[in-house]
C-alpha cells in the first residue's frame, strides 16, 4: 500500500504539473493569438485575474488588495504583448515560457521577498503576529545598520568575518589557480598514461562533494587521523623536528579554519585543471616552435605566450572560483559541523546560515544575505572589468 501510495502521488504531482504547464501555455497562446483584435484587452483584464483569483482561493482567502494586484499584472503583460511583442517569435517564447516561469517562482520571488523581509522586523517574537495578521512591523534600514554594528553570531564582528571572509577567498582561489595550473603543465605534456592521471585527478571534483568532504575530515582526525599518523611518524623519524614543533595536532578544535581550507583547495584544484589543460590545448604549437626558434626558454615562453592566451579562460574560471568559495558553507559545516558550535572558523555565509536558523533573526539574516550579495556583485563585475580591460589593451 505504501508503494501505491508513492506512485499516487508520483502520478498526480506530475498530472499538476502538466496542467500547469498547460494552462501557461494556453495562456501565452491567447496573448499571441488574439493580441490584435479589438475585445482582446477587455477580455484579458476580466478572464485572467478571476482564474488567477480562482486558483489562489483554495490556498488562501483573496483580498481586494489581491485582485487589484492580478488586474495591474495583466494591464502589464496585455499592453506588452498588444504593443511590443505584438505575436513575434510565437514558438520560441513558448518553449521558453514554462523555463521563465519555473525560474521566476524559485529565484526572482524568493530574493523579492527577501528585499521586503530585510526592510522589516521578522524574529520569533513577531513570527506570531505575521502568521495571524500578515503583517510585519516595519523598521526601514534599521537591518542594514544592525548588519554592520551588530555581531551576527555570539563572538564575531561583521568586520572580522569579513577579513577572515577575503582571506579564505583570496587562499583558496589562489592555491586552486596555482595548483590547477602545475598540473594542467604536466598533463599537456606528451606522457604514459595521461588518461589515467587525469582520471584520478579529478575525482576529488567529481564526487559528491559531501562525501569527499566528510572522507577528508576523518583524515584530520586527532588520534586515528592519517595526518596525524603522518606527522607523528615523522616527528618520531627526525628528533629535532619534533623540537620545533612538528608532530599531531589537534586539527578540527585548534584549527578549524586551516583545516577547512586545506580540504576546500583540495576539492578546487580539479576545476582550475580542467579548465586551464582546455586553455593550454587551444594553444598552437605554432607559437612555441617560433619561440624556440627564436631561442626562448622555457620560463619566457610561459610568461609571454602561456599566459596572455589562457587569459581568456583564466578569468571567467576564477571569477566562478571568487563567487563559489566565497559562499561555500559546504565545506565550514561539514567540517565544523555547525549547529551553533565553534565560530573560529565561520565566514560570512556561515554566520549568516547560524542567525537564521540558530538564532532566528530572519529580517537581520535578509538584510545580511543581501549585503553578501551586493559584495558578490561587485567582486564579479571587478573581476570582468579588469578582463574586458584585459582584452582592449591586446
Amino acid at each position: 500500500m505504501e508503494i501505491l501510495r508513492s506512485l499516487y502521488e508520483v502520478v498526480w504531482f506530475i498530472v499538476l504539473i502538466a496542467l500547469g504547464v498547460g494552462a501557461l501555455e494556453g495562456y501565452f497562446y491567447y496573448h499571441f493569438k488574439f493580441h490584435d483584435r479589438r475585445w482582446f484587452f477587455p477580455a484579458a483584464l476580466a478572464a485572467f485575474p478571476l482564474a488567477a483569483l480562482a486558483v489562489s482561493a483554495p490556498l488562501s482567502a483573496p483580498s481586494f488588495a489581491h485582485w487589484l494586484w492580478f488586474l495591474g499584472a495583466e494591464a502589464v503583460v496585455a499592453a506588452a504583448f498588444r504593443w511590443i511583442v505584438r505575436g513575434r517569435h510565437t514558438l520560441p517564447y513558448l518553449l521558453l515560457a514554462p523555463a521563465f516561469v519555473g525560474l521566476a517562482l524559485l529565484l526572482v520571488y524568493p530574493f523579492v521577498f527577501e528585499f521586503y523581509l530585510s526592510f522589516h522586523d521578522l524574529k520569533l517574537t513577531t513570527i506570531m503576529m505575521w502568521k495571524n495578521t500578515g503583517r510585519i512591523p516595519f523598521v526601514g534600514l534599521d537591518q542594514y545598520i544592525k548588519v554592520f554594528t551588530t555581531s551576527p553570531l555570539s563572538e564575531v564582528t561583521f568586520w572580522a568575518l569579513l577579513g577572515r571572509t577575503l582571506l579564505w577567498t583570496f587562499t583558496n582561489v589562489f592555491f586552486h589557480v596555482l595548483g590547477g595550473f602545475a598540473l594542467a603543465l604536466l598533463l599537456n605534456n606528451s606522457i604514459r598514461f595521461k588518461g589515467v592521471y587525469r582520471t584520478l585527478l579529478v575525482i576529488p571534483w567529481a564526487m559528491p562533494q559531501v562525501v569527499a568532504v566528510l572522507a577528508m575530515r576523518g583524515e584530520f582526525h586527532a588520534t586515528n587521523g592519517f595526518v596525524n599518523i603522518v606527522l607523528g611518524k615523522i616527528a618520531a623519524a627526525f628528533p629535532f623536528l619534533a623540537h620545533l614543533g612538528v608532530g599531531p595536532v589537534q586539527w578540527l578544535s585548534d584549527w578549524p579554519l586551516t583545516t577547512c581550507t586545506i580540504i576546500n583547495i583540495w576539492l578546487g584544484i580539479p576545476f582550475m585543471m580542467v579548465v586551464i589543460l582546455g586553455g593550454l590545448q587551444s594553444i598552437s604549437s605554432s607559437y612555441y616552435d617560433a619561440a624556440d626558434i627564436d631561442g626562448a626558454t622555457y620560463f619566457q615562453k610561459l610568461r609571454f605566450i602561456t599566459l596572455p592566451l589562457i587569459r581568456p579562460v583564466l578569468m571567467p574560471a576564477v571569477t566562478l572560483g571568487t563567487v563559489w568559495t566565497f559562499n561555500n558553507i559546504n565545506v565550514i559545516y561539514l567540517v565544523t559541523g555547525q549547529a551553533g558550535g565553534t565560530e573560529q572558523a565561520d565566514i560570512l555565509v556561515s554566520a549568516l546560515y547560524k542567525a537564521a536558523f540558530t538564532y532566528n533573526r530572519y529580517s537581520y539574516s535578509a538584510a545580511f544575505a543581501i549585503v553578501v550579495f551586493a559584495l558578490l556583485f561587485f567582486i564579479s563585475v571587478t573581476y570582468l572589468h579588469g578582463f574586458d580591460a584585459a582584452k582592449e589593451e591586446r
